[in-house]
């Protein structure tokens, strides 16, 4: 599955700060998919919403901290998207201290939707959310999706956190590490064994 073209809306430059969590003075930047994802491995994690308790408490956080262990593997970046604007997002990363994560706003829920995860929330009177998942994206290609379980549009589900964890993403990339050391072991097994043969024949 290829990454949609789209443009999302940053702001930037944001540092009038109005009192509680509010920032203004900056201006629009657009950035496009190609920009975020091309030429570069990606673990991306989209969730329900912002400042909402999983998502504050327990799924950026442990995504931020876990930054250095994800580019340790050859992940380039971490993104959160979320279908909230950027001033929402902005704010969100301020409150939760965010150092490292890039926070990516989907206000509109395009990106969402071409991810095949936009959904309803209407027990909580959310509107239109993302569903909660995780996913490799390498070179503008999914990879490989983690997707919670239960996927409606009726609020019918307990908010899984389970598939898309940062613990999870990263034993995938640790499995994905040794099953390449171990073909690149084998590459060089047969290629020594080929060797060998070549010097016995000769001999």
């Amino acid at each position: 599955m290829y990454i949609k073209k789209h443009t999302f809306k940053f702001r930037t430059g944001d540092t009038d700060e109005k009192g509680g969590c509010t920032f203004i003075g900056g201006s629009w930047i657009d950035k496009t998919t190609d920009e975020l994802f091309n030429n570069r491995k990606i673990v991306l994690f989209s969730l329900p919403g912002a400042f909402t308790p999983t998502c504050s408490g327990e799924e950026l956080p442990s995504y931020d901290r876990m930054y250095q262990d994800f580019k340790s593997k050859g992940i380039d970046d971490v993104y959160c998207v979320s279908v909230n604007d950027a001033f929402v997002m902005n704010a969100w990363a301020r409150d939760l201290e965010i150092k490292n994560v890039k926070m990516i706003p989907d206000g509109c829920g395009t990106f969402t939707s071409n991810m095949g995860m936009l959904v309803a929330k209407p027990k909580q009177g959310f509107g239109m959310r993302s569903w909660r998942y995780a996913a490799i994206v390498n070179d503008g290609v999914v990879e490989k999706i983690f997707e919670e379980p239960g996927f409606n549009n009726f609020s019918d589900d307990d908010d899984p956190y389970i598939e898309s964890t940062p613990e999870n993403v990263m034993n995938y990339l640790t499995a994905e590490t040794i099953t390449v050391i171990n073909n690149t072991d084998g590459d060089n097994i047969a290629n020594t064994n080929t060797t060998n043969t070549k010097h016995i024949q000769g001999e």
